[in-house]
């Protein structure tokens, strides 16, 4: 059962890792210009593209609850 513990920790952790990769790949200070409202700006594109990270952030944040709740439950199997 030691085996099963250390597994769900596992997971838990690997998940920590890619939900906190997402979330900071997606956030806006990897962001390398903010446009100032060019004419040619295609806002459609633009707020598409916004929406898209929010969507990819929200997920990375419950990818990392979800590797929290891993790794607390792995408190509780018992080691036999």
């Amino acid at each position: 059962m030691s085996d099963f513990k250390t597994i769900v920790n596992s997971i838990g952790l690997i998940l920590n890792i890619i939900g906190v990769y997402i979330i900071f790949i997606n956030s806006p200070i990897n962001t390398s210009e903010i446009d100032g409202g060019n004419a040619s700006t295609d806002f459609d594109k633009e707020d598409q593209e916004t929406k898209r990270k929010n969507r990819l952030m929200r997920l990375g944040v419950y990818i990392v609850i979800l590797s929290s709740l891993f790794q607390l439950a792995s408190n509780f199997i018992p080691i036999n």
